[in-house]
This record gives structure tokens, C-alpha cells and sequence, in this order.
């Protein structure tokens, strides 16, 4: 008999049973829970019923539950140290600095852009060519948002310390 032919062999729970080293009931509550396919009333395929038994033996879900869990422990692990190496070496920085620096550039920006109407009402006052009006306007937009983008939170942190 080929292993082709014995692996596609039929054999019923207790000669499976037997094999195995395990109770018919055993072989039932298997193939109960899914774990082992039935190919006719008690009987299964030889083949894929011992790899199944196999892998339950060794530990089935389990075993892959487990080794899953290590492996997501070892991944959270390397992520920690790497953020810690980050940190050592001044490569991250808190969230409460980054808030900081934030809301400063939003206060700069919101400055700039209020302090527009200010700087432009001498030049515009009388203007009645719309085109000398929008010109003005996007250059002082311009102006401000230039000054945002070129904002820098460092030295804001470290005048304030």
C-alpha cells in the first residue's frame, strides 16, 4: 500500500483510537468540537485525522495562542526599548512640548493674520481699483503666513524657560 493509499485510508474511532493512544470518546469530543472530519458514521480519513491529532497533541490552539502572545510580548518589548533609545538620544520628544509648540504657532498664525486689517487700511484706504485691492491682500496674506511658516517653536521654548 502506497502512503498515498494509507493516508486516504478510512478507519473508524477506535481503530483511530488506537493509534493514536487515546479513548473513543476522545476521538468523538474531536470530532464534536470541529477539530476532526468525519468521512461517515465514526469513520474518518487516516490522513488528515492523525495531523490533527498530531497538532492536537502538541498543543493545537493552545500552543498557537501562546506562541502569538510571546511573539506580540517580544514586538511590544523591542518597541519599548526602541522608544526608549529614541528618547536617550533626543529623537522624540513629550506630547505636552508638542502642545506647547503648537498652540504657539497657532498664536503666531492667528496674530499675523489678524494684524492684517492693521497694516493694510493706510495703503487700501481710498483704493477703488479691485485688482490694486486684492494685490495688496494677498501679499500681506502672504507676509503672514510666511512668518508662520517660518516660525520656529525652539527658540519660543527657550525664551520662556
Amino acid at each position: 500500500m502506497s502512503a498515498e493509499n494509507l493516508a486516504m485510508l478510512e478507519v473508524t474511532d477506535a481503530q483511530l483510537a488506537a493509534v493514536a493512544g487515546v479513548s473513543t470518546r476522545r476521538i468523538r469530543q474531536l470530532a464534536e468540537a470541529g477539530r476532526l472530519t468525519r468521512v461517515g458514521r465514526n469513520r474518518y480519513e487516516l490522513g488528515e485525522a492523525f495531523a490533527a491529532l498530531v497538532e492536537e497533541m502538541s498543543g493545537g490552539d493552545k500552543a498557537s495562542e501562546l506562541t502569538a502572545e510571546r511573539v506580540r510580548k517580544l514586538r511590544a518589548d523591542a518597541n519599548l526599548a526602541e522608544l526608549e533609545y529614541a528618547r536617550a538620544r533626543d529623537l522624540v520628544a513629550p506630547l505636552s512640548e508638542c502642545e506647547k509648540a503648537w498652540e504657539q504657532f497657532c498664536v503666531v498664525l492667528r496674530s499675523n493674520m489678524l494684524n492684517i486689517p492693521n497694516r493694510i487700511a493706510g495703503a487700501i484706504v481710498g483704493e477703488t481699483d479691485e485688482r490694486r485691492l486684492k494685490k495688496v491682500l494677498r501679499e500681506e496674506i502672504s507676509l503672514a503666513l510666511q512668518a508662520a511658516a517660518d516660525y520656529t517653536p525652539e527658540k519660543e521654548l527657550s525664551e520662556n524657560e
